[in-house]
């Protein structure tokens, strides 16, 4: 299988711009306040830089990046895990199938249950969690908790954004997802694409 991803140029990318000078680092952080977008080389000298000082100046020209683009504020997710059923083994995982532990699934009824406690509370936004499992928690199974989560409403009011954070699929399936009425965001979770790495995780 091809990757879309090329490591060879990211590796030799990152290992030419190493040691860059605290004038280029300079220079990237006042590019990036501007809002000018940063080249990979740009970015790779970023990534080696280790002096406390030059790291304050990065992360004070990300933060003002962030108000200029998102204002001041903090926009807050409560997490609603509906299954811990997972095929997979990633090691920093507490769902990874090789745990001794209940799995199951949450039914409607239950998912009503927990949004209607989340929105008491005053919530409005969902980051909703799956593990990976095609058989105990399949793509029907999310549209359907999508769907009731969207028409469960309390006197606070409902579930204005629903963030989906569960593992990559098909192109169907992301089609599926386009066809909800309401908004929601789709987060495909692939945490490397590294082949070493993958072996590590």
């Amino acid at each position: 299988m091809s990757h879309f991803i090329d490591h060879n140029y990211i590796e030799n990318l990152i290992g030419e711009n190493t040691n860059p000078s605290k004038e280029e680092i300079l220079a990237v952080c006042e590019k990036a306040s501007n809002m000018e977008g940063l080249t990979h080389s740009e970015v790779a000298k970023l990534l080696h830089v280790t002096d406390p000082e030059l790291l304050k100046r990065i992360y004070k020209t990300a933060g003002q990046i962030k108000n200029k683009i998102y204002g001041n504020r903090v926009v807050m997710f409560a997490p609603l895990y509906i299954s811990n059923h997972c095929v997979n083994t990633c090691s920093y995982c507490g769902f990874q199938n090789n745990n001794d532990m209940c799995r199951r699934r949450l039914t409607m009824e239950e998912i009503q249950t927990e949004v209607k406690i989340l929105e008491r509370m005053g919530h409005k936004r969902i980051a909703l969690e799956a593990g990976e499992d095609p058989k105990n928690c399949p793509i029907e199974y999310v549209l359907e908790s999508i769907d009731t989560i969207y028409n469960t409403s309390e006197a606070q009011g409902n579930i204005r954004r629903i963030n989906v954070n569960i593992a990559a699929t098909t192109v169907e399936d992301y089609k599926s997802f386009k066809t909800k009425a309401l908004a929601h965001i789709y987060y495909s979770r692939k945490h490397t694409t590294n082949q070493h790495m993958k072996q590590i995780i």
